[in-house]
Formats: structure tokens, sequence, C-alpha cells
């Protein structure tokens, strides 16, 4: 018997430890989340090259991210390209990027919210400023395309090809001869002649290339320095407009590319920069780049909810007054912890509505309920979205081009049905903008000036189609001979 009670008693104690150590394996699972919780997430971030006034936003949001129980690690790099690629390759987790930019296999990367806005500047010499038009004023002259991987680079390269001016290289003669100084370098070029004196001086002004292509917010300081050191002109960008409507690029290329759809026209206003008597001398036109915060889709929910947080909420945002990612049209998808934080207080009015439903809805009034709101959503049109417009637009363009041999009452008909198409477009556009589906006021005015562009080209192609000159008829009889 005591045998026996030895060993019961034993078996109690390693069944008690056994329960013991269960109950504390179980109560630090349970305690790990709250741990976590309560860690401040690191972010590695990257605005691009340091100097810059992005990178300034960003080391502000570093700053006031602590506050909001985040940490930001902040990192260099060349640019936007750079950073898109650097989030892919999993080196970043979080970046401020021009809007529009877009790198090859980019479906990870996605949107938390959009901050400043960005202006082009084109600065040239003052003898090329009193030149004339100035896509003939550089042929033949250095022009700055920035750094490799920055937005400059990017747009510069779009802008020469839109000008048709081919760039020169080793082995083929072009129209400009390109140079890619960095913002840093230009800056250190310009401090170097601001300390320089006499024949040194120009030396050095003479080595700056005659054009320089800078994306920076207004004012920006170093187009102050650049214009202090050499007399540089702010010029407007030719052709602005016409360079955003032609917005039809390949969104599978396999290239880094800037989508114009989601730029934005802006002005420069006039003495910005106080350089020769106030630069410019009235508001300048050119083309805007919004700055978007994006992070890789693997980011945990928790930390892109605390991001949100220092993004939309505290002193950074009163003092750079960030945009939803829902007012802007962007490449990219808003991240699941994003949309949490923006609906963070839907799920008080889910929670009322669940509770008012269990103690009142009988079984007829939910089915009722349902079949009224599969119904109403049966019957409500889908939103279209902005790209749906440029495509359908883009395919009356091409009917319209068409220029078979047609009869006059056919070309009549022809004519009216492009018009009903493009009327019920506008129509649908109206619906949209009123129930709130497309808000965007650079994106609306684009589609309209595309529908206007659109109604004209038709009628002009109708009467170069029906007069005797450029008659269906006439032009049948003519491929008929050639034939």
């Amino acid at each position: 018997m005591a045998v026996n009670g030895f060993w019961s008693r034993v078996w109690e104690r390693k069944l008690a430890l056994l329960l013991s150590v269960v109950c504390a394996v179980v109560c630090g699972a349970l305690a790990i989340p709250l741990f976590r919780e309560h860690t401040p997430p690191e972010i590695r971030l990257s605005a691009g090259p340091i100097g810059t006034r992005r990178y300034q936003v960003a080391e502000y949001f570093a700053e006031q991210a602590t506050e909001h129980n985040i940490s930001i690690k902040l990192l260099t790099n060349a640019g936007s390209e750079a950073c898109l690629e650097q989030l892919k390759s999993k080196e970043l987790d979080a970046a401020i990027v021009s809007n529009g930019v877009v790198v090859p296999n980019d479906d990870d990367i996605m949107v938390v919210g959009a901050v400043q806005l960005e202006a082009v500047h084109v600065l040239v010499r003052k003898q090329i400023a009193d030149a004339g038009p100035l896509s003939q004023a550089i042929r033949g002259k250095r022009v700055n395309l920035g750094e490799r991987g920055s937005t400059e680079w990017l747009l510069a390269r779009d802008f020469l090809s839109f000008a048709h001016l081919r760039l020169c290289t080793d082995t083929t003669v072009g129209d400009v001869y390109p140079t890619e100084y960095s913002k840093a370098e230009l800056v250190r070029m310009s401090e170097e002649i601001l300390q320089a004196r006499g024949a040194q001086k120009d030396k050095l002004i003479n080595e700056l290339p005659d054009v320089l292509i800078v994306l920076a917010s207004m004012p920006s300081p170093i187009v102050q320095v650049l214009a202090e050191a050499a007399d540089y002109r702010l010029m407007p960008l030719p052709a602005a407009r016409a360079f955003l409507v032609d917005n039809i690029q390949d969104s599978k290329a396999h290239k880094t590319v800037i989508h114009r759809q989601f730029l934005e026209q802006t002005s420069i206003l006039s003495h910005s920069y106080m350089v020769a008597g106030g630069m410019p001398q009235m508001d300048c036109a050119t083309i805007g780049v919004r700055l978007v915060m994006v992070v890789r889709r693997d980011l945990p929910e928790s930390a892109v909810k605390h991001l949100s947080q220092a993004l939309f909420e505290g002193e950074f945002a009163s003092r750079i007054q960030p945009i939803s990612p829902r007012e802007l049209a962007t490449p990219y998808a808003i991240h699941p912890g994003a949309v949490a934080y923006l609906d963070r207080d839907k799920p008080l009015a889910f929670n009322k509505m669940i509770d008012w439903a269990s103690k009142g809805f009988s079984f007829f009034g939910a089915f009722s309920a349902g079949a009224l709101s599969l119904y109403s959503l049966m019957k409500r049109r889908k939103a279209r979205k902005p790209t749906d417009y440029f495509a359908e637009i883009r395919n009356v363009e091409n009917v319209t081009a068409v220029s078979d041999a047609v009869s006059a009452s056919q070309m009549h008909q022809h004519v009216r049905e492009l018009n009903e198409r493009l009327l019920k477009l506008r129509n649908e556009l109206i619906e949209d903008i009123c129930e709130g589906r497309l808000k965007s006021d650079q994106m609306i005015s684009n589609i309209i000036m595309m529908l206007k562009d659109a109604r004209n080209n038709i009628s002009a192609r109708e009467r170069e189609l029906l007069t005797p000159e450029g008659s269906t008829l006439g032009i049948y009889s003519q491929h008929k001979k050639a034939a």
C-alpha cells in the first residue's frame, strides 16, 4: 500500500508539472501577439537621393512616425525606379515614388496614400530662352536627363521623343547631347561657381549643361541655386497639354515606363524664384507629378495601419496634407492595411446593424431585404474605370479612321452611330461624377478633352469622305485603278 501511495504521489506531481508547462506555453502564445502589438515595427523606407525635397519629407515623416508606434529606417537610392525595384526584391518595405512610374512585374506593390505634388522645371541658358521655340532652340545643345533611375531621366526621354528630338550616342548622330548629372552633382557644381571668380567661374559655368530638366516641389532650393549660379531661365514646357493627352502606353511593357494618365497639368507660380528680378515673370505651364507612398503586398496589415496613421494623423498630416488613395488615380491597388485604417469606423456600424437585425428581423424580412438588395445591385451600372473611358474613346477613333467605300446615306448613318456612342459615354461619365465614383479633376478633364477631340475627328472625317476631292466613290475608283 505504501509503494502504491508513493507512485500515486509521483504521478500526481508529474501530471501537475505537465499541466503547468502546458499552461505556461498557452499563456506565452497568447502574450506574444500583445507583445508584438506594442513593439514598434521597423519599416525600411526610401524616397530617392539625399538633398531633395522628397527626401526631406521622408525625414520629417520618419521623425513624426515614432509618435504613432512605428520606427522608420531611411535609405537612399537613385530615385523612383530604383525604389520600385528594391520593393520587388524586398530590400525596402515602403517608398515615396512618383505617381505613374511603373516597373515590370509590379503586382506585389500597393499604395497607402499620396503626399506632395512635384513640378517639372525646364531651365535653359539665357541665349536659348531668347532664341525662339524651345524645341528648335535646344538642337545641338547639351540636355541633362538627370540620374539614371530617377523620374527626371524617364520624363526627359519621353519629352524629347514626343518633340521628335533624338539623343546623340557614341555610334549615332542625334539632335541633342545627353548628360546624366544627379541633383547632388548639380548642387555641388553650383556651389563651386558661387565661390569662384573671374575666368575660373566662367569655365565652371560652361561645364554645366545648356538645358536642365528638374522635377521638384515648388519652390525648389535646387532650382534656386542653379539660377543664382549660372543665370538659368525657367521656360514653360511646350505642348504640356498635348503630352498628357497622348497617354496610350503599353500596360505590360518590359521596361520601366511613365503612364501619362496619372500625371497632372500644373503651373509654376510667377516670381517663385528670387533671381533676375523674379522668375518666372508669369505663371509657367508645366506638368506635375504626385508623390505616392507605396509598400509591398506582404507587409503585415498591422504595420500598414501604423504607417497610415502616421501619414494621415498628427503634425505631419496638418503640414503636408496627404491625400487618401481613394481620391487619387494610381497604377496600384490599395493595401488591405490601408483599407482597414480608412474603414476603421465601419465595424461599429456593422455591429449595431447585426445586433438590431438579430433582435428585430424575421426570416421573411431578411429574405425581402436580401432580394431587394440583389435587385438593386443588378440594376446598378458598374462604375467605369478611367482606363475604360480611354479604351472606349480609342475604339471610336479607330472606327472613325476606316475609309471603305460607302454611300452618303451610309456615311451619315455611320457618323450618327459613332456620335451616339460618344453621347452615351458622356452621360455615363456625368453619372459617375454625380455618384462620386470618379473624383480626380485632372482625370475628368482629360476624359472630357478626349471626348471633344473624338467628336471633332468624326466631323472632320465625315467632311473629308463626302467632299468631291475626298469622296468615298472617288477614293474607291482610285484604289481600283491602282490595283
